[in-house]
């Protein structure tokens, strides 16, 4: 295995010149640099982060906790963090907690025994007391005392899916989340605004005959059972906003095995605007996040803590995307 000192020998320079091109400090001109880089790519040395990281007391590894990178929206959401932050010279660990708050703690442990050098957070666990604002942390779609935070305008989501589907003239709306993020829980995330703006804006109108359905805490997805029951209980229902596009699909399907015609007889609206997304054989209707941006920004703060600069909230504008179920 190539070392460091093979790349100095072989681009006819000092290990400590060699150095400072891979940690990007110290002047080195941009002959020597092009020519160490391309040594370091024909010879195929990889520098040893953890290694350097006992020197520099910096490993340049963020992590990502995420409950689901399974959930197709936090795939798309890890996939542009990752790219943002290779463009900054730092690499991607994702960590999948299953929304077990232990192994959450764990993991802001290792930022805290200086294992990362930062921490994106996606969590909705009671959390608060472990995040201290000193901390090189932002949240995502989650408000922490002292702790930038990035979102999507998750309120304005709701309105807008509500607009829609009042534009259909229904007899009987439907709101279908979870109650991590309803009324039944303590922990108040961004992701509640969707179900708040969604009933404010029917309330604005006079639109009274809406319910709001939650189904159980901690199921990834909907339990067939509940779902059937709830559909079976609300059969007069011609408009539905989901939490995400991922409950809008399985929604969708259990609809369509109980012989609603989709957007026919029942109009479904998501959230997240994936794409690319589910075998249902058409796309949904969709409020869509700006992921890409989102990404971009929560790398940009993170990199602001870690640096020791002002960093400030950020909520980005979404916007509602016409499919085959509306």
């Amino acid at each position: 295995m190539s070392n460091i000192k093979d790349v100095a020998k072989k681009a006819g320079v000092g290990i400590a010149t060699v150095s400072r091109v891979l940690n990007n400090s110290g002047y080195v001109k941009k002959e020597t640099r092009e020519r160490i880089e391309r040594v370091i790519y024909e010879i195929g040395y990889v520098p040893n982060e953890i290694a350097r990281s006992m020197t520099k007391q910096k490993t340049r590894i963020i992590a990502f906790i995420v409950p689901h990178s399974n959930h197709i929206f936090f795939s798309q959401l890890i996939y542009f963090v990752e790219k943002a932050l290779y463009e900054f010279g730092h690499k991607l660990m994702v960590c999948n907690s299953g929304s077990n708050r232990e192994k959450e703690l764990d993991l802001i442990n290792m930022l805290k025994n200086n294992r990362v050098d930062g921490l994106i957070l996606l969590t909705s666990n009671d959390i608060e007391n472990y995040i201290k604002p000193h901390l090189p942390i932002v949240s995502f779609d989650r408000r922490f005392k002292g702790i930038p935070f990035v979102a999507s305008d998750n309120y304005e989501g709701g309105r807008l899916a509500a607009k829609k589907l009042l534009s259909y003239n229904p007899k009987k709306l439907l709101f279908i989340g979870d109650d991590a993020q309803g009324e039944l829980s303590d922990i108040k995330t961004e992701v509640t605004k969707r179900r708040l703006g969604f009933v404010d804006y029917l309330k604005t109108q006079n639109f009274s005959n809406y319910s709001v359905i939650e189904y159980p805490l901690g199921d990834l997805f909907v339990p067939k059972n509940f779902l059937e029951m709830m559909i079976r209980e609300h059969a007069d229902v011609d408009g539905i906003f989901t939490i995400s596009d991922m409950v809008a699909e399985v929604i969708i399907n259990e609809l369509k095995r109980l012989g609603k015609r989709i957007p026919e007889d029942i109009k479904v609206v998501g959230y997240d605007g994936v794409k690319g997304y589910l075998n249902l054989g058409l796309t949904i209707s969709s409020i869509a996040q700006p992921t890409e941006e989102l990404a971009k920004h929560l790398v940009e703060v993170l990199l602001q803590k870690i640096h020791g600069l002002e960093a400030h909230d950020i909520i980005l504008p979404v916007s509602y995307v016409d499919g085959d179920t509306t």
